[in-house]
C-alpha cells in the first residue's frame, strides 16, 4: 500500500472514530419506538396514539426510590404545560398494575401513564437506568435538548430531575415556541 494510501486510509478511520460517541440507543431525529403496553384501566395504549406538540417521556418503576421522588414534580410540570400541547408520558416498567396504580392514586398523577409489564420500551429505547426520560417533539422524535441539570446537550436525561425548576420550565417554554 502506498504511503498516500497508508494516509488516507489512517485519516478515515480516525474519521470514523471521532465521529462516533460510543453511545448505543436511539439518536437526535430518530423517531421513537412506538411503546405499547396498557393503560391504567388495562386498556390497549401506545405511545404514538398520544398527541401533542412536546413529550418528556419518562421511564420509571415503583420500586425505584428516585423514580417516586420525582413523580410529584413530573405532574407539576405536566399541568402547567399541558393546555400549551406538552405531554409528560410515565413509561412504568417491570412493574404490576396493582403497584402502578396505587403509586399514581398516592401522587394524584392525571398524565397518561403507559405499563409496560415486559420491559419491549426498555429494550426499544436501551434504557440503561431508571429514572430515564427523553424529550420528543410532536413527531415523536427524539430531541438534543439542554440537560437541566447542568447544561449540556443530551438526547436521554439519566436520573432524577427538578422537572418543577425554572430551568426546566424555560426550556419547555423555549421548546414550545
Amino acid at each position: 500500500m502506498s504511503l498516500l494510501r497508508r494516509v488516507l486510509f489512517l485519516t478515515a478511520l480516525v474519521f470514523c472514530f471521532s465521529c462516533s460517541d460510543g453511545r448505543s440507543g436511539i439518536a437526535p431525529g430518530d423517531r421513537a419506538p412506538n411503546v405499547k403496553g396498557v393503560d391504567l384501566t388495562n386498556s390497549p395504549i401506545a405511545l404514538w396514539d398520544i398527541k401533542g406538540q412536546l413529550f418528556l417521556v419518562n421511564f420509571w418503576a415503583t420500586w425505584c426510590g428516585p423514580c417516586i421522588e420525582e413523580l410529584p414534580a413530573l405532574q407539576k410540570l405536566h399541568q402547567k404545560f399541558q393546555a400549551r400541547g406538552f405531554q409528560v408520558v410515565g413509561i412504568a416498567v417491570d412493574d404490576t398494575l396493582e403497584n402502578v396504580k396505587e403509586v399514581v392514586q398516592r401522587y394524584g398523577i392525571t398524565y397518561p401513564i403507559i405499563l409496560d409489564n415486559k420491559a419491549q420500551s426498555k429494550r426499544s429505547f436501551q434504557v440503561k437506568g431508571f429514572p430515564e426520560s427523553f424529550i420528543l417533539d410532536g413527531e415523536h422524535r427524539v430531541m438534543v435538548v439542554s440537560d437541566p441539570a447542568d447544561g449540556t446537550p443530551q438526547t436521554r436525561l439519566w436520573g432524577p430531575r427538578e422537572w418543577d425548576s425554572p430551568r426546566v420550565g424555560a426550556l419547555v417554554n423555549s421548546l414550545l415556541k
